[in-house]
């Protein structure tokens, strides 16, 4: 055994894939970006939500919509600030889930993409040619055209319903195993990710609404998964003592 071995410090494996854990532990830091991140989408959803639906709801939403264009581009350009948080969310998780979890972890971060671009095309996109369009002449055509991006926004709606369902029992799985945080949250999300993918399902069918109706139930459960593991990152941060196995010296 050389001088150098023996002065080496002892190193601490990671319990799950069996390598340095060092290197790998989240640091308190990442946790509550983690934890800003999550209120962030949180908030910025349902505050584009609570400014675009009173317009869409309006017999003659048109004329609503033109009456608060500028509302409507502010509402359109948040929820694309909802969309880039759930992407910030995967990314700062990324290097910590990739070890134990590489393929969930780089599935969890694609589906977050995939979502954000969705809600560009059906939520920035659709609403700035709705704001655009509410500008024009009113006729036939244009009210036929409106619908149309009324019920793309909705439909819209409903995939990002899908893909946060998707992507969030990603996340709760990989949490419960690498136990970063107690274990109720991750059944929470396990339990309450489900419940919104068959709500978005059963919306996409006609049998109940999420927007306003018996549907919003299925929202619930996922949405205090959402609120209640912030509050904990900020106060507790990441678990990691459950992560590591006893410090052992290399020879």
């Amino acid at each position: 055994m050389t001088s150098a071995a023996v002065s080496r410090p002892p190193q601490t494996y990671n319990s799950v894939a069996g390598v340095g854990f060092e290197d790998r532990r989240p640091k308190r830091s990442t946790a509550v970006l983690v934890g800003v991140l999550f209120l962030l989408s949180t908030a910025t959803f349902i505050f584009s939500n609570v400014l675009i639906s009173p317009l869409l709801a309006s017999p003659t939403f048109l004329a609503a919509v033109a009456d608060h264009s500028q509302l409507m581009i502010a509402a359109s350009l948040i929820a694309l600030i909802e969309g880039t948080a759930t992407v910030g969310i995967a990314l700062a998780l990324y290097p910590i889930l990739k070890g134990p979890h590489p393929a969930l972890a780089l599935g969890y971060a694609g589906i977050r993409i995939a979502e954000l671009a969705i809600a560009a095309v059906g939520f920035g996109l659709g609403g700035l040619l709705l704001a655009t369009l509410s500008g024009t002449v009113a006729n036939g055509a244009s009210e036929t055209l409106g619908a149309l991006l009324v019920a793309l926004r909705h439909w819209t709606l409903m995939l990002v319903y899908v893909y946060t369902a998707v992507g969030g029992v990603m996340l709760s799985y990989m949490l419960l195993r690498t136990r970063l945080v107690p274990r109720a949250f991750s059944v929470l999300g396990l339990i309450g990710y489900p419940l919104l993918l068959l709500a978005a399902v059963l919306d996409m069918l006609g049998i109940v609404d999420t927007v306003a109706g018996m549907g919003l139930v299925g929202l619930v459960p996922g949405g205090l998964f959402e609120f209640l593991l912030p509050i904990w990152l900020f106060i507790r941060g990441f678990n990691l003592t459950a992560r590591a196995r006893p410090a052992r010296v290399a020879a």
